[in-house]
């Protein structure tokens, strides 16, 4: 097929379909397509995989047209920590799933304290593996007391699931930076109240106006609640809404355009329209409402995107009609074809509304993986463009992390990185599973190396008898304020090289970040302490001081390091007391950690560089040697210099490590 495309109307955009077979995906490979610190995904919802639900989409199953029963789905509630390894396998650094209504509070202000520890214990499982959570708080199901009472059908219900809401932000909000509170509100009102797919199987378009409207109410109560609590400012909260692109099937039809539009106010610009002004006009209503607290909603959209669908004034009212396709797009195994080019169109569509945009949702249904590895690229192509072209994307999730019970269609559909065989419970990793492991790892954050070995013996008596980056600063060991800001940089593994009472690191943890600890068994030096833990270096990573605080823009640094494609790029600073380097024309010309600094000398090395491994295996050795006096004068010309005027803090000295209390102390206040 030739690359063309076809103007629908000013409001749909442009039904653009590309020649793919032309497309480099190269960059997506080779870590160049996503900035440092993009979020990667995947998701999972709880009625889907959990296993040994009750509550309305339990009831209502026998009823759908596969007639299949959730039963124990992927029994994940029994499976947490072999699961939590498939996760961390695909080398994503965030994973979103949903909190289960019906197990926390089976019976109205009846709460299970087991159900809400074992969601408390996934959070503190996936932080120990340097997974953040992402917590969704409304995904299709109700408990089935609040069902029977009408669920969002009627406004004083609402109450009910603030309060659900409001219980567990308590419980996690400590932990959980992301929070979505509904769930593609279009898809639960017209799927359970127009198409009668979903609970409670209704056909009214007068309950739809309804039940969408108390969405919206839903959402911005949600929002303003958890937005006063206790750590409400520092949590991101947001809404996740599903757009589907609308195309004329004949785009000369005046008919066909117009149910295009039709469909497009009532399913995508009405919930963002009202997202951004805070008047809500529900689908098919004939006037808009003023929703409280609506307007300014959300930190970010979440954005749910899989297909577009062709539209004429006769379209099915069924689900399981095949719906109308280009001759040569494909067909999925869920009957839709496969068009990443609307994702474009959708990022369009959210970006009106000013905020970043989180990818919650892409997937392909489809068993055999014969189509996912294609659907993959193409869909990160897409977001990469639109990143360069201004778009503010910080993530992408792919749905699903593993098979799973798909709603109204079973077990029939499988959007899985893994396959699950329902009878045995054996959880196998695809083609596409692998490939996304593998663009995910190629632009992920690289590992930390913490040098924290050192005797400090400028601190006296404080060190003798304690690592220096254990040493207490403003309640907590500098070492932990050091992992606070790499995990804010999106950072999720470091490894600690230890020496002087290395023990004292036995047991020491980080939430959100992955620790490993390598103890040199003499005094190295930092070159030495490198080259005895070479083995656990990846090809990449941060180098850090342990008595170095440097709070600057790993982003920043990262992206400089890899578009010079450097081997060793240094932070440098040139507002410092001293100066111990030179540098021109962002290269270091020459460095001495003497005193008297040489005449030229125009910066100071601020303590964080990007190193690649090959400069430790080339110029390394065994036994004791300084990393800063050997390496830097061996490669002077080779390693770039980043400037960077951000102050660093060193603990080095008692008068030092004063002025850093006294930083952390006004900062916290």
């Amino acid at each position: 097929m030739d690359a063309y495309s076809v103007m629908v109307s000013d409001a749909m955009g442009v039904e653009e379909h590309r020649d793919w077979n032309d497309v480099d995906y190269s960059r997506l490979l080779n870590g160049n397509a996503f900035p440092p610190g993009f979020m990667w995904g995947v998701a999972t919802a709880s009625h889907q995989i959990e296993g040994g639900n009750s509550n309305n989409w339990t009831r209502f199953e026998p009823t759908t047209k596969s007639g299949q029963k959730s039963g124990d789905a992927c029994n994940h509630w029994n499976r947490k920590e072999q699961d939590l390894d498939l996760i961390q396998n695909l080398n994503v650094t965030h994973y979103r799933f949903s909190l289960e209504w019906s197990r926390i509070e089976p019976e109205m202000g009846v709460w299970d304290e087991d159900a809400i520890d074992w969601y408390s214990d996934l959070v503190d499982r996936l932080l120990e593996r340097g997974i953040q959570p992402m917590v969704t708080l409304h995904h299709f199901t109700n408990p089935l007391w609040w069902e029977d009472m009408g669920a969002f059908e009627n406004e004083a219900n609402i109450i009910h699931w603030i309060r659900f809401s409001s219980k567990m932000f308590e419980v996690l909000s400590d932990r959980v930076e992301w929070w979505c509170t509904i769930n593609e509100p279009a898809v639960y009102a017209s799927m359970g109240y127009v198409l009668g797919e979903f609970p409670p199987g209704m056909r009214s378009f007068k309950k739809t106006r309804i039940v969408s409207l108390n969405l919206m109410r839903a959402h911005a109560r949600c929002y303003r609640t958890l937005k006063s609590m206790k750590n409400g400012n520092s949590c991101q909260i947001g809404l996740v809404k599903n757009i589907n692109i609308f195309d004329p099937y004949r785009r000369w039809n005046p008919l066909h355009r117009l149910q295009a539009n039709i469909l497009d106010g009532m399913f995508n610009r009405c919930w963002i329209q009202g997202l951004k002004t805070g008047r809500f006009k529900p689908p098919s209503a004939l006037r808009s409402f003023t929703v409280d607290g609506l307007k300014r909603s959300s930190d970010f959209i979440g954005l749910n995107y899989y297909t577009h669908l062709l539209a004429t004034p006769f379209m099915p009212t069924k689900v399981e009609i095949d719906p109308l396709i280009r001759p040569w797009e494909e067909r999925t195994d869920f009957r839709y074809p496969m068009y990443a080019e609307g994702l474009k169109r959708a990022f369009e569509m959210v970006a009106s509304l000013g905020l970043p945009i989180i990818v919650t949702e892409n997937g392909v249904a489809d068993d055999d993986d014969d189509m996912r590895p294609e659907h993959v690229r193409r869909h990160l192509q897409i977001t990469s463009e639109a990143i360069a072209n201004g778009h503010d994307i910080r993530g992408f999730y792919h749905w699903s992390l593993m098979d799973n019970f798909e709603w109204a269609e079973g077990y029939e559909q499988c959007f899985g990185l893994y396959h699950v065989n329902f009878e045995t419970q054996e959880r196998t990793l695809r083609e596409s599973g692998a490939l996304y492991a593998s663009i995910a790892q190629a632009h992920r954050m690289p590992q930390v190396v913490i040098l924290a070995g050192g005797l400090g013996t400028r601190l006296g008596e404080m060190t003798q008898h304690m690592p220096k980056s254990l040493v207490d600063v403003a309640g907590r060991p500098i070492l932990s304020h050091i992992l606070d800001w790499i995990q804010h940089q999106g950072c999720n593994r470091a490894l600690i090289l230890t020496g002087h009472h290395g023990d004292q690191f036995d047991g020491f943890t980080h939430p959100g970040v992955q620790l490993s600890f390598v103890r040199e068994p003499e005094q190295l030096g930092t070159g030495g302490a490198l080259w005895n833990a070479r083995d656990s270096l990846e090809d990449e990573f941060i180098l850090l001081w342990g008595d170095d605080y440097h709070p600057i823009d790993y982003a920043s640094l990262i992206q400089h390091h890899r578009q010079e494609s450097s081997i060793l790029t240094m932070t440098v600073t040139t507002d410092h007391d001293e100066m111990n380097l030179q540098f021109d024309d962002d290269r270091l010309v020459q460095y001495s950690k003497s005193g008297d600094a040489p005449k030229g000398f125009n910066g100071y090395e601020a303590g964080t560089s990007v190193v690649k491994k090959s400069v430790l295996l080339n110029h390394g050795k065994e036994g004791p040697w300084s990393w800063e006096n050997t390496i830097y004068p061996e490669l002077s010309k080779e390693i770039r210099v980043h400037l960077d005027s951000t102050k660093f803090w060193d603990m080095g000295t008692p008068e030092r490590l004063e002025k850093l209390e006294t930083f952390f102390n006004e900062t916290r206040s």
